[in-house]
């Protein structure tokens, strides 16, 4: 089954396969509180979305369906939410997309492209950043203000708690009151920052190759017309 996508595409499914590995293990060898399994379920439905439209665009773009599906629906059957047993099944994910990037000759070159595009190295930075902080903090945070007797005591109360400090809203948002609470809305402030920074950045670079092809356009009609 070939896997469509670019290199920096399926690096990031590649990212977030290890994760929901890594995050599935976590709940359930290590995390006790239903509230921070909650929060992790509710983050491993987000990438189970990722997975399923990464599935249905695949099978739409696949000559052969049958072929694709193959191996395929293993894939399907691994990205539907709140099965815990299939979702094991993501290792095959994890495989094929090694072997893709094996395909496109070696690591040296993928390293390479990334080199080369600017572009996709630092969304990928910025993607894994936003990503991990987020993740992160939504956990954590329960954990810190627990003994506290704090207002974010809920895995929706620390999903929103997260989500507002990331967009740097200050209105209407549950102040975390210990010290390490603290720290992480300063974190993720910053992240957020950084997010905001990046699309402005690629929103001006969108907008100086709008104005470049522009003249460029303009240059062509008028050395025709001068011909």
């Amino acid at each position: 089954m070939k896997h469509q996508g670019s290199p920096f595409y399926n690096l990031v499914l590649l990212f977030l396969s290890i994760y929901v590995l890594v995050a599935l293990s976590i709940e359930a060898f290590l995390v006790e509180d239903q509230e921070v399994k909650q929060v992790l379920q509710y983050i491993d439905f987000a990438v189970c979305s990722v997975f399923l439209c990464d599935f249905f665009v695949n099978l739409y773009k696949a000559k052969f369906k049958s072929q694709f599906l193959k191996w395929g629906w293993i894939d399907f059957i691994s990205s539907i939410p709140a099965i815990d047993p299939l979702r094991w099944g993501r290792v095959s994910k994890i495989v094929r997309i090694i072997r893709y990037l094996r395909a496109i000759k070696s690591i040296k070159i993928l390293i390479n492209s990334l080199h080369t595009s600017k572009y996709e190295t630092f969304t990928l930075c910025v993607f894994l950043v936003v990503f991990v902080s987020f993740t992160l903090s939504s956990a954590f945070i329960l954990e810190f203000e627990r003994s506290y007797h704090s207002d974010i005591n809920t895995a929706e109360a620390a999903l929103w708690w997260a989500f507002l400090n990331l967009m740097n809203a200050k209105a209407s948002i549950t102040q975390a009151v210990s010290h390490e609470g603290v720290i992480m809305t300063t974190i993720l402030n910053k992240v957020g920052l950084l997010l905001f920074a990046y699309v402005n950045s690629m929103f001006i670079a969108w907008l100086v190759v709008q104005k470049k092809t522009g003249l460029e356009s303009q240059n062509y009609v008028k050395n025709t017309n001068e011909e």
